[in-house]
């Protein structure tokens, strides 16, 4: 049964899921699975990703693979900027259709990456105030070290040294649902259905 928000401007959702945590942690096998066993279940189900594919997006991935470069504080601008533009053009929409949105990264990912920059942490959380909340934001907790070995994208974020110190801001934040990632794939699905399986409402 959908849920009517009261606030104004307020729209009809299912579920708005986010998957969180450090390069290497294993976040797009687990939204997959997740996308996967939802369907499965008969659930309505978008997933989606941050940076999205506008031109923003676009724009962000080539900065984030050093194909272009700028200063911190711009970086969080344009991943706002981009969050802002596929909530209003993707993920309301799908929410109000009645599907459940799985999203990779998210707000907690401007905090935790850009804090780590050096960016004013209480500055990133006021510019993205009005992005809505996700009802469950999981986080994929592995150190550091093994996930700096896995990660294989080649993206300017991805060695040990800046991990640590995402790792120490991501472990600041209290509005997410800790998943051990250091387990099998397996394993960490199951803790992951086990979250959300109370929310479904069945």
């Amino acid at each position: 049964m959908r849920k009517t928000c009261s606030k104004p401007g307020a729209y009809k959702k299912r579920m708005f899921i986010v998957v969180e945590g450090l390069d290497g942690c294993g976040k797009t096998t687990q939204c997959k699975a997740i996308n996967e066993w939802l369907t499965q279940k008969g659930e309505k189900t978008v997933l989606t990703g941050e940076p999205s594919s506008n031109r923003v997006g676009l724009f962000l991935r080539e900065i984030l693979i050093g194909a272009q470069k700028t200063d911190p504080k711009t970086i969080a601008l344009l991943f706002t900027a981009d969050r802002y533009w596929h909530l209003d053009k993707e993920v309301k929409p799908a929410l109000e259709d009645g599907n459940i949105v799985v999203m990779e990264r998210y707000v907690n990912s401007t905090i935790a990456y850009q804090s780590a920059q050096g960016v004013d942490e209480g500055w990133i959380r006021e510019i993205n105030r009005y992005a809505i909340k996700p009802d469950l934001t999981i986080y994929m907790d592995i150190e550091p070290e093994i996930g700096a070995q896995r990660a294989d994208s080649g993206e300017i974020f991805e060695n040990r040294e800046f991990q640590e110190k995402v790792y120490q801001q991501y472990m600041k934040q209290d509005d997410m649902v800790r998943i051990d990632a250091n387990q099998t794939q397996n394993q960490v699905f199951n803790e992951i259905k086990a979250v959300i399986k109370p929310l479904l409402g069945k």
